[in-house]
């Protein structure tokens, strides 16, 4: 008998019958409809919110899915929880601990301090500092899901969101604009290139460094960045996807630092009723098609495909959902 122990303790991702759509084992497609195998256990059933856990009451997940825009669902697929997997894995990532419960290591993890052992931290001590390495959709959306758990936590922080591009650095000053209070919480938040970053990461904490580097590129520069941003006892969580050429780290400099490196592809079934809330609370980022803000460009026919794939080669596009019925 298989066992699906992954999918049971919520890492879906590694179940030994998982296959990809595209891949060389599951053709992929553009169509109105396609087949999925083992649907029932894969797929969530939007008509009926019942079927799926959430922090919402059920009469908000009714009328959530009621105004929901449909292209946002597309953000579901993996593009959401994927961010929000870096985003998570990061915040609950033992040496971030110490900044969360304003216990130094390794008390934070003690119901109770033992006595004698009282030591009071700054408000240095308890400022959250994180950089974003890649503004794709994941990248945003990780950037995104960070701002909102923060808010909700009432941590202070200071963010700086990074890309090489300055186009994908302007669609993530016009997501975070678009972003209400509620949603940002306290903090200061910069969106700039790596050697500007450094820079002013450096200025932040005084040479010390980041807290934890959410990598979500997936190249080998992109971790070198991470490395050289990242402080002391700090978190690399790297969800980009790399290939063959080897890694630019070794042992050696990882245990110079005591840095924790977290590699891995998403569980995104696991993650999807925490996506889908924040899908929901975030309409004003994922609702919208063709804004500065949206992380949908464009919806359009299939005749419009190829000209569309070659705009996407240039960079002149991001997001494009292809509509059959257009």
């Amino acid at each position: 008998m298989p066992d699906y122990s992954f999918c049971r303790l919520g890492y879906t991702a590694r179940c030994h019958e998982s296959v990809l759509f595209g891949s060389a084992v599951l053709e992929g497609g553009q169509a109105q409809y396609v087949r999925v195998p083992k649907a029932g256990g894969t797929l969530f059933n939007l008509s009926n919110p019942d079927t799926w856990s959430s922090a919402l009451p059920e009469q908000e997940r009714q009328k959530a899915l009621a105004r929901i825009a449909d292209s946002s669902l597309l953000m579901l697929a993996d593009i959401l929880p994927t961010g929000l997997f870096a985003a998570t894995q990061a915040l609950n990532h033992p040496k971030l601990q110490p900044v969360l419960t304003g216990k130094p290591w390794p008390l934070c993890f003690s119901p109770a301090s033992p006595e004698g052992n009282e030591v009071s931290l700054t408000q240095e001590d308890r400022t959250l500092t994180v950089a974003v390495i890649g503004l794709g959709p994941v990248g945003i959306c990780a950037t995104v899901s960070l701002l909102d758990a923060l808010a909700t936590r009432n941590v202070p922080y200071r963010i700086v969101a990074i890309d090489l591009l300055e186009l994908r650095r302007e669609k993530m000053k016009a997501v975070y604009d678009a972003i209400d209070a509620a949603g940002k919480g306290t903090g200061e938040f910069e969106v700039l290139s790596a050697d500007d970053a450094k820079a002013l990461v450096n200025k932040w904490t005084e040479g010390v460094g980041c807290n934890a580097v959410l990598e979500v590129v997936g190249h080998p520069s992109a971790l070198t960045t991470a490395y050289d941003l990242v402080r002391p006892f700090g978190a690399i969580v790297s969800v980009g996807v790399h290939g063959e050429p080897p890694l630019p780290l070794t042992g050696g400099q990882l245990y110079d630092k005591n840095v924790s490196l977290d590699f891995g592809r998403c569980p995104s079934r696991a993650m999807f009723p925490l996506a889908f809330d924040l899908l929901v609370k975030r309409q004003d980022v994922f609702g919208g098609v063709g804004t500065p803000a949206s992380l949908i460009d464009r919806v359009v026919g299939f005749e419009e495909a190829t000209d569309i794939y070659r705009a996407f080669d240039k960079g002149d596009v991001g997001k494009v959902i292809f509509n059959p019925w257009n």
